[in-house]
């Protein structure tokens, strides 16, 4: 609940600070709500809660009830901050619109990640796609969220009256997405090797020794010689990255290897489940 409140406020500082007053409306509701919020003056909590409370009660049976008092939850905390921090419209953060789409991309991808954490939402263009996803099943939900996000940011082109605000938006929209992936996966990347090795027995033995660093045996055969081999599979941390290659080529020049970027890694060694 404290993430969830934490990441509704973070969400409506930097909607209400650094997008709202150059009508970046860098998609979904909330982009939605700022470009009515140009045309009819009307606030963004008031606009939040009268596009999100009709799409609530529609997709109640889709949510199901633990998710839906969730969502419940999500969107009258995200009012509420709406509501609390209106004040920062009008406090002149930046006259740089760039840079306050570049922040406001942050800000928001940010209270995105932690809301993605924990399995939260605070409705908006997701719930919507959702509903859509129900009535027309052979298009999927990501296709949906591109269209909505499509359209708001073409829309706030329009409303602003400058082809600028739309590309400010685009911006910040991908920022907001790539910011909220970081937060969701970690920043503590790991590596994981897969290696393909005739001298497995003396390579393996050298990584739990050198790297103190478990090894998995996974059987493979050549597709062109069609002969059985061992597969090593190793995960190791992103500074022991050039370690693991220089043992690997002491040991065996020849050796096939294939490296990955582990976002996230649970067990002994690494984080906790």
């Amino acid at each position: 609940m404290i993430i969830l409140c934490l990441g509704c406020f973070i969400m409506a500082v930097g909607l209400n600070m650094f997008l709202e007053p150059y009508t970046i409306a860098s998609g979904g509701l909330t982009g939605l709500a700022i470009v009515f919020k140009s045309l009819f003056n009307t606030p963004l909590w008031l606009i939040n809660l009268s596009f999100n409370i009709p799409l609530f009660i529609i997709g109640i049976k889709i949510l199901g009830k633990r998710d839906a008092i969730k969502t419940l939850i999500g969107i009258l905390l995200l009012t509420f901050f709406l509501k609390v921090t209106e004040g920062l419209t009008t406090y002149n953060t930046t006259s740089d619109v760039l840079l306050s789409a570049i922040a406001g991309g942050i800000v928001v991808g940010i209270s995105l990640g932690m809301l993605f954490r924990v399995d939260a939402s605070t409705g908006g263009s997701e719930l919507a796609c959702l509903i859509l996803n129900k009535i027309f099943p052979f298009i999927s939900i990501s296709t949906f969220l591109f269209i909505i996000d499509g359209i708001v940011i073409i829309l706030a082109g329009i409303v602003s009256r400058n082809i600028e605000t739309a590309l400010y938006a685009t911006i910040s929209l991908y920022i907001t997405i790539k910011i909220s992936d970081t937060i969701v996966e970690g920043f503590d990347f790991s590596k994981s090797f897969i290696i393909v090795t005739d001298k497995f027995d003396e390579l393996s033995k050298a990584i739990m020794k050198d790297l103190e660093r478990g090894v998995t045996f996974l059987e493979g055969r050549g597709g062109y010689t069609n002969i059985k081999k061992d597969v090593l599979l190793v995960v190791v941390s992103r500074r022991e990255e050039v370690h693991l290659k220089k043992l690997v080529n002491e040991i065996d020049p020849m050796a096939f290897i294939i490296i990955n970027d582990a976002h996230e890694v649970l067990g002994e060694g690494f984080s906790k489940k």
